[in-house]
Order: structure tokens, then C-alpha cells, then sequence
């Protein structure tokens, strides 16, 4: 008996589909979109910074210095220092900043993963994709114009500040070590309290590109001894993660900044200065992973800042993908899988046609008297 074409093709159709279906499932293909605040109106307050000169001193309840900045602090803002003390503002006078000491947090005992995050989001985890390539991260500047003295002569350039160099390294450091880096050189001048509004439309544009994070990079005003620091023998600045209050992703983004200073701590101690939980939003409204990044300030080379922030490279890497041997052999063990996969879809199809073959002949004798004949 010989199968109508008719049959033949919806069989042929049913075989495409459950190829398909595995192959799907072997590449493990999931797509998603990020999902944001769409409230434009929310009320928060943007930066607000002291004169050129002018620091705010954060103490702790023994009056030792916990932090110096040019941002403006507020009642209820708090601080996690390198060591990971916690400090809550409960009063400013003048530019003095006092707090209370809350509690020593064991980073250890909060660490959770990317995969985890973006599971909590609602998000596909992001998955290492072998030695040569990673994943997305977005880096962008809200404040353009943001110098180093030192390096630069002046604190502050209309245009494409020192801060671009120190962005463009941390670009290309991911680069070297497999990581795809959008960087975004968007301008959002002056430098006022507007820039943020600004930079939200250059967010939501690197949201498109579905980043697995993104770093708006900045640098402090504050001290110069208020971030230099020696790291292996190598002078650098430290860096400072600043997580807006007035958002509705304040919960993810605390967890997130401070897995990543766990991370850090482990991989190059010291390089973390501590985490401002400020008085602001910072555009973290439209992404809890958005983090926002102090690299040194204005009182350190860009020289110093660019070494920073290549050392912080190497954290959001290993915090982000994993470590490259552990990388390796994933992608190694992805390359066995899907041959598996494609060796059955191989048999499955051989093993139909077989069957088509021997039922159009009638049967097993019919099917080999056939091939003697060819």
C-alpha cells in the first residue's frame, strides 16, 4: 500500500514541528522583555551638590568620619561603609551629617545571584555563553562634563569630560575579557538637577538592547584621600555604589549592590568604598539593576580612576558570567549536549524515512528486494 502524498506531507509537517521543538529546547531559547515603571510623574528629588570646595562630612555616633561628599545628604539616608557597618542619618546640621550605628551586615548570608534577580523579576537568567562572549552590560553618563583635576586641569569640560575615558576603559576591559559592553557616549549637558531627566530617555534605550545590567559611571567631589587606595601594589580610586531611596525597586536594587560589593570584597578587597542608600531615584525606577557608580573624585587622577574601574571590570565579569575555567566547561558541555541533540534528530530521521521507505514497498521483503534491485 502506498501512503497518499496528502498523508506524506501532514506526517513530513509533524516531524518538522518536533524537530523544531527539540532544537528549541536544546538551545534552550527563552525570550523576554523587561518590564519598568512606565510613572514619568513619581516625585523624587535629583541631584543637589555644594559648591566647588564644599564637602558634607557623614560621622558615625563616635564622631569619626564615615564619608565625605558634594552631594547633598538628608535625614534617613544611609551609608555601608567598606567594612559593612551600616549607619542611618538621624540628623544635619549645617554640612555635618550624623547618624546611628543600625547594624554589621553579613554579606555572606545575603549574596544573591544574577539568576536569582532576574528570576525575581520575572526575567530569563543570564547564562554564560562561553569563553569568547558573555552577555550585555550598559554603561552610560548621566553627568558628561564630570573631570579630574589632576589629569585634566579642571574639575569640570562642556562636552566629553575625563569621566568618557574612565567609561571607555571600563568599555573595553569587558571587551577583553569576552564581556559585550554598550556604551552609551550620549550627551545630557549642563550638569544640573534636569541631567537625570535627560539620561532617561539613554536608559530606556539600553533597556532595548536587553543589557543584563547596566553602570551610569560618575565620579565623586570629595577629598582626595577620601578614595585613593592601594590595591595589589597599585595605586587606584576606589568606587562608590549610590542606590536612590525614591524608588519602587529599592528592595532588588539594596540586594543587588550589595551581592555585588560581596563579590568584590572577595576578588579585590578594598576596591568597594561602600554603598550611599541617597535621598534621590537616579533613574533606578526603570531598572533595579541600573546601578549607579562614583569612580573616585574629582581630586584623583583619571589615571588612578581608570585603574579602578578596570579592576571593577574583572568583579562585574566573574559576579556576572563566573569564572572562565567554570565558563569553559559549561560551554564545553553545551557543545556536547547539543551534538546529542543532533545526533538523535540524525536517527529519528533516518529511523522515518526507513519507515516510509519499507511501508510505500509493502513491507520489509518488498523494501529489500527493491534495494537488490538498485
Amino acid at each position: 500500500m502506498v501512503i497518499p502524498m496528502t498523508k506524506y506531507k501532514a506526517v513530513l509537517v509533524i516531524l518538522l514541528v518536533f524537530i523544531c521543538s527539540a532544537t528549541c529546547q536544546a538551545l534552550d531559547i527563552d525570550k523576554f522583555t523587561y518590564e519598568f515603571s512606565q510613572n514619568l510623574d513619581v516625585e523624587e528629588i535629583w541631584d543637589e551638590w555644594l559648591k566647588p570646595g564644599e564637602y558634607f562630612t557623614m560621622l558615625s555616633p563616635d564622631e569619626e568620619i564615615i564619608m565625605q561628599t558634594a552631594r547633598r545628604i538628608y535625614v534617613s539616608d544611609e551609608y555601608l561603609t567598606s567594612d559593612n557597618k551600616l549607619y542611618k542619618v538621624i540628623d544635619v546640621s549645617a554640612n555635618t551629617a550624623y547618624t546611628e550605628f543600625v547594624e554589621e551586615v553579613k554579606l555572606s548570608e545575603q549574596i544573591i545571584s544574577l539568576s536569582e534577580l532576574r528570576q525575581s523579576l520575572g526575567l530569563s537568567a543570564a547564562e554564560a555563553q562561553g569563553d569568547d562572549k558573555s552577555g550585555i552590560i550598559g554603561i552610560y553618563h548621566t553627568h558628561n562634563a564630570e573631570s579630574y583635576v589632576p589629569s585634566d586641569g579642571t574639575e569640570s569640560i562642556n562636552g566629553k569630560g575625563g569621566i568618557h575615558t574612565v567609561g571607555l576603559t571600563f568599555a573595553k576591559t569587558l571587551n577583553k575579557l569576552g564581556v559585550e559592553a554598550d556604551y552609551f557616549e550620549t550627551l545630557h549637558l549642563p550638569h544640573d538637577r534636569s541631567a537625570y531627566r535627560r539620561s532617561r530617555n539613554t536608559v530606556l534605550e539600553l533597556l532595548a538592547h536587553n543589557p543584563d545590567a547596566i553602570f551610569d559611571v560618575h565620579r565623586d567631589a570629595a577629598p582626595k584621600n577620601a578614595y585613593a587606595a592601594e590595591i595589589n601594589d597599585t595605586l587606584v580610586t576606589q568606587i562608590q555604589f549610590v542606590v536612590g531611596r525614591q524608588n519602587q525597586n529599592l528592595g532588588i536594587n539594596r540586594q543587588y549592590a550589595q551581592s555585588l560589593k560581596a563579590i568584590a570584597d572577595q576578588v579585590y578587597p578594598g576596591l568597594i568604598k561602600g554603598i550611599f542608600y541617597a535621598r534621590g531615584n537616579y533613574n533606578q525606577d526603570l531598572s533595579p539593576l541600573n546601578l549607579l557608580l562614583e569612580v573616585g573624585a574629582h581630586t584623583n587622577s583619571k589615571e588612578a580612576a581608570a585603574r579602578g574601574v578596570s579592576l571593577f571590570a574583572e568583579v562585574v565579569d566573574y559576579y556576572f558570567y563566573g569564572p572562565k575555567e567554570q565558563r569553559i566547561d559549561a560551554s564545553n558541555k553545551g557543545s556536547i549536549a547539543s551534538l546529542k541533540t543532533v545526533f538523535w534528530v540524525l536517527i529519528l530521521i533516518t529511523a522515518t524515512g526507513t519507515a516510509f521507505f519499507v511501508i510505500n514497498s509493502g513491507g520489509w521483503k518488498e523494501a529489500l528486494a527493491r534495494l537488490r534491485r538498485r
